[in-house]
């Protein structure tokens, strides 16, 4: 019985259609779905974390699962189609995706301190988007000198 070389095997797979292997994402929620129902309280869960600090196995289980969840939120962000500005969207996105996996892997760790120091990277991260991104953020309407 012949076998087929490497060569011919590496030809023939490069012939498959590159659809047919490429994911193929559905988007389900907005970009503000996104940031209100996940980002914004995961994120919060960091930035406050000394409220309520973990003491428990069950308390890092659920710290750990929010910081994994945080950086594949990052990833979420990344799929085609949610910005115009991709350049800089995606590395806003993926800087989420860093300070994200960091927490997670202080999370791992049990490393309160690490997670703390985090909190910074974090509000950069979000702020930098956030000034580029988003109309209104920081933004007061006008007063009235009447008032």
């Amino acid at each position: 019985m012949r076998t087929l070389s490497p060569l011919v095997l590496a030809l023939l797979f490069s012939l498959i259609p590159a659809t047919a292997q490429e994911a193929q994402f559905q988007p389900v929620g907005t970009i503000s779905e996104l940031m209100v129902d996940i980002i914004y309280p995961l994120s919060d869960e960091f930035f406050y974390v000394m409220r309520e600090p973990p003491e428990t196995d069950y308390d890092w289980t659920l710290l750990r699962r929010s910081a994994l969840t945080l950086a594949e939120a990052g990833n979420l962000l990344m799929i085609q189609g949610r910005s115009i500005q991709q350049e800089d969207w995606m590395a806003h996105a993926k800087r989420l995706v860093e300070v994200g996996t960091e927490a997670y892997e202080a999370a791992v760790a049990g490393d309160l301190e690490a997670i703390v120091e985090l909190s910074p990277a974090l509000e950069a991260s979000c702020r930098a988007c956030h000034e580029q991104y988003h109309p209104r953020y920081r933004r007061r309407p006008p007063q009235n000198p009447e008032n």
